[in-house]
């Protein structure tokens, strides 16, 4: 059930979560699931769309559409006459962009801010109820599923065997959580508990879902909760948050309006005009500075941005420290603001030579440049409506891959990156599916291969039919 469909509200809602590897959407409306699937993004995209504007063809009235991929949140209104436009209204923060693959904006100037997120996103549908209740599990006792000599029954990824490390069964239609330093992982299991292992893949604990299992939306996802490491699940009401450490869990509730979003280390809320985090088991919001629009949340600060010009990290007291970013070498003048995700700005800057731009990685803290490349002024028609991969050794936004360990780049044009697992990162480049370095030396996955969902340790996390599997560097 999606937040704004329950009784009491007016106009019908469809949530939409577009699949990792956005070759598959779950469609939420009214209470159906539906699914769709495309060759290539833009098709699975507007399969997703065309299915929320039949309903609201079928009904008559505008459908508010509440629309997630790994990178970002939209929300947008499907008419009956079949238009699909921005939900926000003017005087607002900058609307948000229309999901890849549906109509853009007339001219750049006009874009605004690109509000996206980071985190791998999906639509968990399982059946059943769950106890309320929490269960510790002796630490180091070896879980995981282990078999001498299993391999996968389909193609590995590129930088990795089919050896199986470890395999666990999932919940129908869910996906694994991985903690950004690749050493936890977190997901619903085929008896509707939530699992979290250590990266050597032994359980560490699994608690029982106090919900059932067929109202999560999304994977597990690892944050910051009242400054302490923790898994939190969502549903349309409410946030379940477990201390990584062990313990009983937490609930937060949710308004009808209100969108939660992981693109930092924590979880920033929408709703309505507000922004809010989570404080001392409720949501406080953030008063934002007159003409930032909110980007992340870290703890219990929030990132503001302007289009053009320095940002500010905002805490609960209203107290805002401004960052003013420093031009790289190889940049001339500021064109704006991208998007912010996790530890970085990116920025648009003017070549220092030549006709085009120089898209730049930008220390969120400092200011300070961590690498970049000078692309075509086009080369972000595309990616300017999503976010990259931001990995722990390598960066992607669009085109442009950046080591910001060393401050190397790649550029590989047509290049859309999904996720950087190590020193890969992969997408989809003129139709297949590849795993690009830090040379931009593209690898085409085989037939049937899936790209990882994360580094567990220097194991590839990978999903085939509901089951999860771990393997092995080459």
């Amino acid at each position: 059930m999606s937040r704004a469909s329950r009784p009491g509200q007016t106009r019908p809602t469809a949530v939409i979560v577009i699949a990792p590897d956005e070759r598959s959407a779950e469609i939420h409306i009214d209470g159906h699931r539906q699914v769709v699937t495309g060759q290539v993004p833009k098709d699975t995209r507007r399969a997703a769309l065309d299915t929320a504007t039949e309903h609201a063809a079928r009904i008559g009235l505008p459908v508010l559409i509440d629309a997630r991929d790994a990178n970002g949140y939209w929300r947008l209104v499907a008419t009956p006459d079949g238009v699909v436009q921005s939900a926000d209204h003017p005087g607002a923060e900058p609307p948000l962009p229309p999901l890849p693959g549906t109509e853009r904006s007339g001219g750049r100037s006009g874009r605004g801010l690109i509000i996206v997120g980071a985190a791998a996103i999906a639509l968990a549908l399982v059946a059943g109820v769950g106890v309320a209740s929490w269960q510790l599990l002796p630490l180091g006792a070896p879980q995981a599923e282990e078999s001498d000599d299993a391999v996968l029954e389909h193609p590995a990824p590129v930088g990795f065997t089919d050896t199986v490390v470890f395999d666990h069964a999932l919940a129908p239609g869910t996906l694994p959580g991985i903690s950004r330093d690749g050493e936890q992982l977190a997901f619903v299991g085929a008896d509707e508990r939530l699992n979290l292992l250590a990266s050597d893949g032994t359980r560490e604990w699994a608690a029982d879902l106090p919900v059932g299992g067929a109202e999560v939306i999304g994977a597990p996802r690892f944050v910051l909760h009242d400054d302490e490491p923790a898994v939190v699940l969502e549903t349309s009401e409410e946030l379940l948050f477990w201390p990584t450490g062990g313990g009983a869990h937490e609930t937060v509730p949710l308004g009808s309006e209100a969108s939660p979003q992981y693109v930092g280390g924590s979880v920033l809320v929408r709703s309505d005009e507000e922004r809010l985090v989570v404080s001392g088991g409720e949501l406080v919001e953030v008063e934002m500075p007159d003409g930032g629009g909110a980007m992340l949340a870290d703890g219990d600060r929030v990132l503001a941005a302007v289009a053009n010009g320095p940002w500010s990290w905002v805490d609960l007291e209203g107290q805002a420290e401004e960052i003013d970013p420093r031009r790289p070498d190889e940049a001339g003048e500021m064109l704006g603001i991208v998007t912010a995700l996790r530890e970085y700005v990116i920025i648009r800057w003017e070549a220092l030579r030549g006709d085009g731009e120089y898209l730049a990685f930008h220390d969120s803290e400092t200011g300070e440049p961590v690498g970049g490349a000078e692309i075509a002024e086009d080369d972000l028609e595309d990616a300017a409506h999503r976010s990259g991969p931001i990995g722990s050794e390598l960066l992607a936004y669009g085109p442009v891959v950046v080591d910001p360990g060393s401050g190397d780049s790649a550029v590989v044009d047509g290049f859309e990156p999904t996720i950087s697992a190590g020193p890969l990162v992969y997408g989809e480049l003129t139709g297949s599916t590849v795993a690009v370095d830090a040379d931009g030396e593209p690898a085409e996955l085989e037939e049937g291969a899936q790209a990882p969902s994360g580094l567990l340790g220097e194991n590839a996390v990978v999903v085939h039919e509901d089951h999860l599997y771990a393997i092995p560097p080459q």
